[in-house]
């Protein structure tokens, strides 16, 4: 099952998917009083032609992991009412920042860029085990205080104008978003430590985990 319809999976690119509204992206916009991030989008990375399909298929991590429907079980018991769409685009999030933080992905799941945004392998209706990880327990939650205030217009601007997402694309047979393209994506420094970025940044993110260890995740 997928987001927005799997059906998305290798059609062709329409130039309407990958425009991004530059006031979105060069610099904040508030909208409903969320703070939309600004995004870099100077770097570019080149791929050879046909490489994409020599890349090894997702492989279970060996370290800590859980099920994406385990992470969105999860939102739905800290954020009661959001709907399963914004729900699947926060998953792009939560794997992206936990690649970063952690150096391990937070699902097993491949995620695959689509016209309007993500899918992901099994998503929703399979298996959701209870997460007992206070890592991934700080992680999903780090997102949800800093994504969940967005609209899913929003939450979808950002990701098609990130590169992870426009990598994968670039490949229409299977649009897979590589784990590599996350955790350099989400380990930038204009992700990291934007002084125009009114959200926490890591210092205050730490001071923000503590707490909450303190007071037994809750």
């Amino acid at each position: 099952m997928t987001v927005n319809g799997k059906s998305d999976r290798g059609q062709s690119q329409h130039a309407d998917s990958t425009t991004v509204s530059k006031s979105r992206i060069d610099g904040a916009q508030r909208k409903g009083g969320a703070h939309v991030p600004t995004l870099s989008l100077d770097r570019v990375v080149t791929r050879q032609p046909g490489a994409s399909s020599l890349t090894p298929n997702y492989v279970a991590p060996m370290g800590k992991t859980t099920t994406a429907n385990s992470v969105i079980a999860f939102i739905d018991a800290r954020r009661p009412g959001l709907k399963l769409g914004k729900k699947q685009l926060l998953l792009y999030f939560a794997q992206g920042h936990h690649l970063a933080r952690r150096g391990d992905p937070l699902f097993a799941e491949p995620m695959y860029a689509t016209d309007h945004g993500i899918s992901v392998d099994d998503v929703p209706g399979g298996p959701a085990p209870q997460i007992d990880s206070e890592a991934i327990a700080n992680t999903i939650g780090y997102v949800l205080i800093r994504y969940s205030a967005l609209s899913p217009a929003d939450l979808r601007t950002l990701i098609q104008a990130s590169e992870p997402w426009r990598l994968a694309r670039k490949n229409t047979d299977e649009p897979r978003i590589e784990w590599m393209w996350l955790t350099d994506w989400f380990r930038r420094p204009d992700e990291t430590d934007d002084p125009d970025d009114e959200r926490p940044n890591r210092a205050e993110r730490v001071e923000a985990e503590t707490h909450l260890a303190s007071q037994g995740g809750h």
